[in-house]
């Protein structure tokens, strides 16, 4: 896999993530990489974010999820190309399917802002 597609699959994969867990997390009031941040960049929180509107001027803070992971990218024999979260260095066959596999693991760092809920509504 080259680094460019890579680096395409990798942002393609977090950002599908970030979608999702907006979506599944909605009713927990948790917001992924939320918008409009005021960002403090102390040590315990990275910024706040307006709760309602504009007008109304109750934040919530906002803290930075950093993640460290190792990723593998593998082509198989057939073609196939991907990128994976390594776990372990575990491989798992399914199905009786075995095939030759080349695998190159790399480190992948980013951070995440995120609005965890304010407590009891």
């Amino acid at each position: 896999m080259e680094l460019k597609d890579f680096i395409k699959e990798a942002i393609r994969d977090i950002s599908e993530a970030i979608d999702e867990s907006n979506t599944e997390l909605y009713d927990l009031d948790v917001i992924s990489n939320p918008s409009a941040v005021s960002v403090d960049k102390r040590e315990d929180i990275y910024g706040h974010t307006y709760l309602n509107s504009d007008s109304d001027k109750t934040s919530r803070p906002v803290h930075l999820l950093k993640f460290d992971v190792a990723v593998s990218a593998t082509k198989k024999d057939n073609g196939e190309e991907g990128i994976g979260v390594k776990a372990l260095g575990i491989t798992l066959n399914k199905g009786g399917e075995t095939s030759d596999e080349l695998s190159n693991s790399s480190r992948l760092k980013f951070s995440l802002p995120i609005a965890f809920p304010t407590g009891r509504k």
